[in-house]
């Protein structure tokens, strides 16, 4: 007999896979602040049945994980009334299987390190659905692509935007344009908080999905579906626990106890999922970009400018990667084909060479917007000709008179302009003249409405009565 040798697979080995971390649920007392316990889960392999729980508030040491494996070792229901002794123990937990490892070798059973248990990851999340009431949630990590290093710039970057606050200055209808990396894809980032409901950000992928979330309204059954990633600042008892246990894990901070940042892609109103590795890395790119952006340009108290364009370098996780930003969106970038056959309509008579071309195709666009977003109110339709028919003759006037080289919302700060224009060669009737001085203001009214409040890089000299 060779007693030295170590013993090889038993047809009567019994592996137990033992876990002790926060408890997937919370705990909300009376008196004090929500807060997770701790559980510590026995599962025999063999037989993938759990063979005992244990809840306590505090982290269990080292004797008090023995004692529950000690506990499941004795007879039980579970066991028919019989004693079960594992021939090995298996944790996820370095340090605690040091401290056991010799406990155990003198009951002879073997205790070992593994970094990964799928089986008590299955039981693990139908424990949680069962004490939450709720489907279990992702953590990023299990994201595929998505690393440590990326997940902890990640909260690196949401930690500091909260710390900056950029909503403090930003109003949720001045979407900024967003290209990662510089030369790339474009998306529309929108800063959450103007309204003190929710804050963060949240990028939306193309400019009709922006103007469509604008106008309040819902796809229909057969319209394109629409998607969009965001992230929401909220307390811990939001997070997934996945990546509440990362944040311990790897010491990610937060800002704040309401500031725990919790990321999704949104595909409908009250439809949501994980976002991608490469949504993780737009976000942590804007996250880190976009307050220094505001702070220098979108200032409120300032005024917005006519044009903002900034490029920013990005930390090494992006791969030597930059980030350009710009406010206002180019509306002409994204109108679709008919909306740009429309557009050359509308404006076939106030240009007559290339720069007053670019120049009426900016303004055509933006009383386009204008339009859209009146029509928002619920005006007739009788109403809204009329004021389409003004915003013709105001863009007319304009190119015509304005004296301008470039598009600015801030020029429609000065009015109502025109108006001896208006009278000899529109019309002198009072019902008419004060029609087209009432579409002028709610022009200016909505100009002010997206942040403008002064009218520098306006250069105009006006037309020859401006009264």
């Amino acid at each position: 007999m060779v007693r030295n040798q170590p013993p090889g697979p038993s047809p009567h080995a019994v592996t137990w896979l033992c876990r002790a971390r926060r408890a997937p649920t919370w705990i909300m007392p009376d008196d004090q602040p929500p807060y997770r316990p701790y559980l510590v889960l026995v599962l025999e392999q063999e037989a993938d049945q759990i063979r005992r729980t244990h809840i306590q508030d505090e982290r269990p040491t080292a004797e008090e994980v023995l004692d529950v494996l000690t506990k499941a070792m004795g007879r039980s229901l579970l066991s028919l009334g019989r004693r079960i002794t594992p021939t090995r123990v298996i944790l996820d937990d370095a340090d605690l299987v040091r401290a056991l490892t010799p406990r155990l070798d003198e009951r002879g059973i073997r205790c070992e390190y593994r970094a990964t248990l799928p089986q008590v990851d299955i039981a693990w999340r139908e424990l949680e659905t069962h004490l939450s009431r709720r489907e279990s949630i992702p953590g990023l990590l299990s994201v595929p692509g998505a690393t440590v290093p990326l997940v902890q710039e990640l909260f690196a970057a949401a930690a500091e935007y909260y710390r900056q606050a950029p909503w403090r200055w930003m109003n949720n209808s001045w979407p900024i344009e967003v290209r990662y990396p510089p030369d790339g894809r474009t998306r529309y980032a929108v800063v959450l908080g103007s309204g003190s409901e929710f804050f963060g950000l949240s990028l939306y992928e193309s400019m009709e999905d922006l103007c469509l979330m604008y106008a309040g309204v819902e796809p229909g059954p057969g319209d394109r579906p629409r998607s969009w990633i965001s992230l929401v600042f909220e307390e811990a008892m939001s997070m997934p626990f996945d990546d509440l246990d990362a944040m311990e894990s790897y010491e990610w901070s937060v800002a704040g106890e309401r500031a725990y940042p919790l990321f999704v892609r949104f595909t409908g109103p009250d439809a949501f999922t994980v976002p991608s590795a490469s949504d993780l890395l737009w976000l942590a790119a804007a996250l880190r970009a976009i307050p220094d952006f505001v702070v220098r340009h979108l200032h409120a108290d300032q005024g917005l400018p006519d044009l903002a364009e900034g490029l920013y370098p990005l930390p090494n996780i992006h791969g030597g990667q930059q980030i350009a930003l710009r406010y206002p969106v180019n509306l002409l970038e994204h109108l679709p084909p008919e909306a740009e056959a429309e557009l050359e309509a509308f404006i076939e008579d106030w240009y007559w060479d290339e720069a007053s071309h670019e120049l009426a195709r900016h303004l055509g666009a933006f009383l386009f917007q204008f339009l859209d977003d009146l029509a928002l109110t619920g005006l007739s339709e009788r109403t809204m000709r009329k004021h389409a028919s003004n915003c013709w003759v105001i863009g007319k006037f304009v190119c015509d008179y304005g004296d301008y080289d470039t598009f600015a919302p801030t020029m429609f700060l000065r009015g109502p302009s025109y108006l001896y224009e208006f009278r000899h060669k529109v019309s002198d009737a009072p019902s008419a003249v004060a029609s087209y001085q009432a579409t002028w203001r709610k022009i200016a009214r909505y100009v002010r409405s997206l942040g403008y409040k002064s009218t520098r890089g306006a250069t105009s000299t006006g037309g020859p009565d401006d009264r």
